[in-house]
């Protein structure tokens, strides 16, 4: 079977058909959620993109909290970062929202990604 993986880098890459993140060769699966919202990031990549909008990605035409969307981001972070007290993939800017900091030149390696994505 051929699985799309989305490299963040060399060691760290997004598998689109098993829903979760590769680090060298550990799988981690994530929930359903945390999914969604890091691959909505995957298709903006180097934006930073409003918590309201990551809100709506992942409740769609529901009214949540921010803190819901930090434990599905802490979630996402704990699959791809090395180091959560210095995350180097998933940033917060604060006030702003969130930035998936990826090498414009993996991004351009990356096949293009439809609106959404299930395997």
């Amino acid at each position: 079977m051929n699985t799309i993986r989305i490299p963040l880098d060399h060691a760290i890459s997004i598998d689109l058909d098993q829903q979760g993140v590769w680090r060298i060769d550990q799988f981690m699966a994530l929930p359903a959620r945390s999914y969604q919202i890091l691959y909505y990031l995957l298709r903006y990549p180097n934006h930073i993109l409003p918590a309201s909008q990551l809100l709506q990605v992942g409740w769609p035409g529901e009214r949540r909290a921010s803190t819901d969307l930090f434990s599905q981001i802490y979630r996402i972070r704990r699959a791809i970062e090395l180091d959560l007290h210095h995350p180097r993939f998933l940033r917060t800017r604060r006030a702003a929202g969130y930035l998936l900091n990826v090498d414009p030149a993996q991004v351009d390696q990356w096949p293009t990604l439809p609106p959404a994505y299930s395997a």
